[in-house]
């Protein structure tokens, strides 16, 4: 009987997380003759945890609250004069700038304007070419092994690598190593982040293993006009974000089966395939301190025997 296993435990204040593979809200707020409102309050309220960022517009009316974490979020304006504008289930996803202008209406302070509607976020700020894998795709898509970083390959531009020699010989890697090319870089080339540090075994400049889908929340592909702070890699860049707690107590437990009694057998094969592996966990994750300390717990064992 063999077992493994890969625990997560995160703590931390949410107001002071801010890295690589956070998402940024942009936008301009305006009058109803659509002039330009200068020192406009702007507030970005995290929907779970209830962590918020502030901004003021500057002299183009224009407002950037960065270093967001992607999840769903209420913005609400106020200006002296104007109604309080807020919108709710913004969504934001990792390396995501969504853009929310704003448009003022005339009135006392007191009264509230609420966009409860739900429009798809287009990034205009920046011309990264990117694309998000969420976390319902990480678990409901078939996994060999429950490898997450196989899903890079769901991107547009990033196809499995020839054999680099990262997962064989006197040169082999951590398990889970995949070797994934972007638009026909090497494959020691893609940069990868966890949380915004860096994720990649320098030996062989491949990834390190990803946690379990179930303690994942996303992870972004960038391949091409991504930021200059991920200057050091030319190929493309992986920022994977992992699962966080919140005022609610949230969490899931899995059980993945495979053996002999359950498989069916290839037509070709003359017996049925004997592999067996068993993998069970559970996540869970709540608040210490509401809207300040938050903590996120996952499990994974693995049974071969």
């Amino acid at each position: 009987m063999r077992h493994s296993f890969v625990a997560a435990v995160l703590f931390g204040l949410s107001r002071l997380a801010f890295s690589q593979g956070f998402g940024t809200i942009v936008g301009t707020v305006t009058d109803p003759s659509g002039a330009l409102v200068v020192a406009a309050k702007v507030t970005a309220t995290e929907a779970g945890t209830g962590a918020a960022r502030e901004a003021l517009t500057n002299t183009s009316g224009g407002f950037v609250i960065p270093g967001l974490r992607p999840t769903a979020y209420t913005l609400t304006v106020e200006a002296s004069g104007f109604n309080k504008y807020t919108q709710s289930n913004i969504l934001l996803a990792a390396d995501q700038s969504a853009t929310v202008n704003v448009a003022l209406t005339v009135g006392q302070a007191s009264q509230v304007v609420t966009v409860e509607a739900t429009a798809q976020q287009t990034d205009t700020y920046t011309s990264t070419i990117r694309e998000v894998v969420d976390s319902q795709r990480m678990v409901d898509l078939p996994l060999n092994g429950r490898n997450a970083a196989t899903l890079a390959t769901l991107v547009p531009g990033a196809v499995m690598a020839p054999n680099g020699g990262a997962d064989q010989g006197n040169t082999k890697t951590f398990p889970g190593a995949v070797e994934i090319t972007t638009n026909g870089s090497r494959q020691n080339m893609v940069a990868y982040n966890l949380d915004g540090i860096d994720h990649v075994d320098r030996y062989t400049n491949v990834n390190m293993p990803f946690p379990f889908p179930d303690a994942l929340q996303e992870f972004s592909v960038q391949t091409a006009n991504y930021s200059a702070e991920y200057g050091r890699d030319g190929g493309g860049v992986v920022n994977v974000i992992t699962k966080s707690g919140t005022n609610a107590i949230h969490g899931d437990f899995f059980g993945f089966v495979r053996n002999g009694d359950l498989n069916a057998r290839n037509y070709f094969a003359s017996q049925v395939d004997p592999l067996k592996r068993g993998q069970e966990g559970g996540t869970i994750g709540g608040p210490i301190i509401k809207n300040k300390t938050f903590f996120f717990v996952g499990y994974q064992w693995n049974d071969d025997s």
